[in-house]
């Protein structure tokens, strides 16, 4: 192997990354919070629902890319202790903002290694108990490439949320491992459509032609659709006529933290 500087400078750019990664999970997760964006139903610009997204950052104060640390998160298996946090920090913001949203919900992203290891149903179980929410309070949006396969524990994953009433989501549909089987193994309570997908759709006739049949498709099992990145009110207004569910882009919100989501949204009236 030949020395190539890009590659070595990558290599200690992970490792650097990796043990801040580490010493922030050991201070108490400092560096990492919760940012929310909202989703909302179609016909109603206000939200019911926000998804939950991970940030970090570095000590010298540094914004990390999630594209960027997720990844070494998983490898290290450090998703499982940063993973509980993130579903217990989301518990409370959703608790809060059912004082001035009853129904309201927030969605988390779960990965296969915390399912595999880390004992995620019981885990979720115990956040919707201690926070004194409803079992639909909490969605958990997984993506394909998180499941290839139906292995006994993945499946003994799902059937606990079936029996505990807790939404499951396919997230980023249209990307990937894309695969209709998926829709009827897993049998979600809604799918997203992944963003890049829904602008290709916006901007070519036969890319809209597709997406519409495949929201067509879907709704035909009785499956929920949330669109995602939805920018434009002319590309509200084309999810509208094609009956989509839910929507969610920077038109309606940008992930922003807790207090700012707070200070936007409690005030309103659904």
């Amino acid at each position: 192997y030949c020395f190539d500087a890009v590659d070595y400078e990558a290599f200690l750019r992970e490792r650097e990354l990796l043990e801040q990664l580490r010493k922030s999970v050991a201070d108490g997760f400092r560096g990492f919070e919760l940012f929310f964006q909202p989703i909302v139903r179609v016909g109603q610009d206000v939200p019911f629902m926000a998804e939950s997204l991970l940030r970090f950052k570095t000590t010298d104060g540094e914004m990390v890319s999630p594209v960027e640390f997720i990844p070494l998160l998983e490898q290290s298996r450090l998703i499982i202790p940063v993973g509980e946090f993130v579903l217990n920090e989301a518990a409370k913001m959703c608790r809060e903002m059912q004082q001035y949203i009853a129904d309201f919900r927030v969605n988390i992203n779960v990965s296969y290694i915390q399912i595999m290891r880390g004992k995620m149903a019981n885990k979720i179980l115990f956040a919707i108990q201690a926070n004194n929410l409803r079992p639909e309070s909490i969605c958990i949006e997984m993506t394909e490439s998180g499941f290839m396969d139906m292995t006994p524990c993945f499946c003994s994953f799902r059937k606990k949320l079936n029996e505990n009433n807790i939404q499951f989501i396919i997230d980023d549909f249209g990307t990937g491992y894309s695969n209709l089987r998926y829709i009827s193994e897993m049998n979600p309570d809604y799918i997203k459509i992944d963003k890049d997908f829904t602008a290709r759709a916006m901007c070519s006739e036969k890319d809209h032609e597709l997406f519409r049949k495949i929201i067509e498709m879907v709704h035909s099992v009785n499956i929920k659709i949330c669109i995602e990145g939805i920018e434009k009110e002319e590309w509200a207004c084309a999810m509208k006529e094609i009956h989509v569910d839910y929507m969610q882009g920077y038109l309606y919100g940008r992930p922003c933290e807790k207090g700012a989501f707070l200070n936007n949204y409690r005030n309103i009236n659904i």
